[in-house]
């Protein structure tokens, strides 16, 4: 039997939800998956838990030994790639070792995008992605008085939160007025802020970080920053970069593979290469790059169709498709459910439902009698219903005025 070989850069949620997807019945004679760090795949989602002492590194390690044996698959720690040459199917790794491919996949991921300020460089300086961040935060926590996070996206609220519970005196630095932008409107922000400050966490928004400050020894001392024009010094001993990610293309592009912000793929997942795919947070999709996990599994489920799929039999394949997809967090304690456009324009329609008392928040934008976005905050009971009939496109005109309350009580109406 000739020997028939998959080979998977990168051990990442992307790789791992792949490798499920192909099950047993895939038709490789053995799977290669080459991972730069020294430990085994790990759930990154967990990574907040992680660090606040909540759960192990063992209970976040979905596979065992027997597991990957099961599938033909052989997990290669420690094996960095430094160079692909594709005429003749052959990845060396930093460490000298060789992996012959008659299909490879890039699922390299992405890393933390920290700014070019004075004393980024410094030790103390991490971002929140990986094991290593998070080592390097629990290793300090004896000495650590203070520590600031810059970002208030899901990231930085998580690793902010993780810090506090570690007894750590906690800032949240975040640019925008609006704590997690991308996933909360003011009102919602208003909600989490209270929340995070009751945790004992100092929040400060609209703010602009200008360069860190070093001691003599290099050690880092403060943290100088902008708000409404005032140039403001704060103390601290850690800085963590929640400020967004970079994919990690270098790799493809130095094999000739296009590239454009992340691995340019097809709907197929398939890149400029023949054989040659690419998933996850690394990969670029129509102009767009990812971030949130709902639509890597998309992109695995289409991938490993095709993967399994011989190129004189594609009647089987799925094309990966962009979706709204109901994004779910939990955020501070509090349940954050957002679907679609909660920002309304000119031609929308606003309901909503607050009890900032007890921290609950509802919205829906409405426009020509049919939803186009949700968020809810604290009850997110009815979101999976609000997706349905914002999925099915349904005309809610009949239930308006009991829609904001929920399922039953439009049922009731």
């Amino acid at each position: 039997m000739t020997d028939n070989v998959l080979v998977i850069i990168g051990n990442g949620m992307a790789s791992n939800r792949l490798l499920e997807e192909l099950g047993t019945d895939h038709p490789y004679s053995q799977i290669h998956v080459l991972s730069d760090e020294p430990i085994a795949h790990y759930n990154r989602i967990m990574l907040s838990p992680l660090l606040a002492d909540e759960t192990t590194l063992e209970a976040i390690t979905p596979h065992d030994a027997p597991w990957y044996e099961e599938h033909r698959i052989a997990i290669h720690l420690d094996h960095a790639v430094s160079t692909i040459d594709k005429s003749a199917k052959k990845i060396t790794c930093m460490n000298g070792n060789e992996f012959l491919y008659n299909a490879l996949v890039f699922a390299t991921g992405s890393r933390s995008a920290i700014p070019p300020l004075e004393g980024t460089d410094n030790r103390s300086v991490i971002g929140f992605r990986s094991m290593t961040d998070v080592d390097a935060m629990t290793t300090r926590l004896a000495e650590l008085e203070h520590a600031t996070v810059i970002g208030a996206g899901l990231l930085g609220v998580e690793a902010a939160v993780g810090l506090r519970s570690r007894g750590v005196r906690v800032t949240l630095l975040h640019r925008n007025p609006v704590l997690m932008n991308r996933q909360l409107d003011e009102t919602a922000s208003q909600l989490l802020e209270h929340e995070l400050i009751a945790r004992g966490i100092d929040v400060i928004t609209g703010a602009t970080p200008q360069r860190l400050i070093l001691t003599p020894a290099g050690d880092l001392a403060a943290l100088e920053l902008t708000k409404n024009g005032e140039l403001i010094t704060t103390p601290t001993q850690l800085v963590v970069f929640a400020t967004g990610i970079i994919p990690n293309i270098e790799l493809a592009a130095s094999a000739g593979i296009l590239t454009g912000r992340g691995i340019c793929v097809n709907s197929k997942m398939e890149t400029s290469e023949p054989n040659v795919y690419s998933l996850g947070e690394c990969c670029e999709f129509d102009g767009t790059t990812y971030g949130l996990v709902a639509p890597i599994w998309d992109q695995a489920k289409v991938l490993a169709r095709r993967l399994k799929t011989e190129d004189t039999d594609k009647s089987t394949l799925i094309d990966y498709i962009e979706r709204t997809h109901l994004t779910k967090l939990k955020v501070s304690g509090l349940d954050v459910h957002s679907i679609g456009e909660f920002d309304a324009t000119d031609d929308c329609e606003i309901l909503d439902l607050k009890d900032l008392v007890d921290g609950v928040y509802k919205k829906l934008v409405i426009r020509n009698n049919r939803i186009i976005g949700v968020l809810c905050v604290g009850d997110v009971a009815d979101s999976h219903w609000y997706f349905e009939l914002m999925s099915e496109n349904r005309d809610i005109n009949a239930i308006r005025g009991q829609l904001i309350l929920g399922q039953a009580y439009c049922a009731a109406a």
